[in-house]
């Protein structure tokens, strides 16, 4: 799963994808997170008002990372064919 992520509703998906992959629900996660499944469900539909810590928190949970590049120079439409 190394593709770039450049809005919040691109990062849902991925997180999306990675749970459903460790067959979790979103309950399930949200019990890991000492968190709500309706903030799981935010941060899979891209909304605002996550607190940071709890993304990361996510993140941990589903063994992922954030990594920080400069932007690559593939076009927008590019970026979106790959979601």
């Amino acid at each position: 799963m190394d593709r770039p992520v450049r809005t919040s509703q691109q990062l849902g998906v991925a997180i999306r994808g990675r749970r459903r992959s460790l067959k979790l629900s979103q309950s399930d996660l949200a019990a890991q997170v000492r968190s709500y499944q309706k903030t799981i469900s935010k941060i899979e539909a891209g909304e605002p008002g996550v607190k940071l810590q709890t993304l990361f928190d996510v993140l941990r949970a589903l063994e992922l990372e954030v990594v920080v590049q400069p932007r690559s120079k593939g076009s927008h439409s590019d970026i979106e064919d790959m979601f």
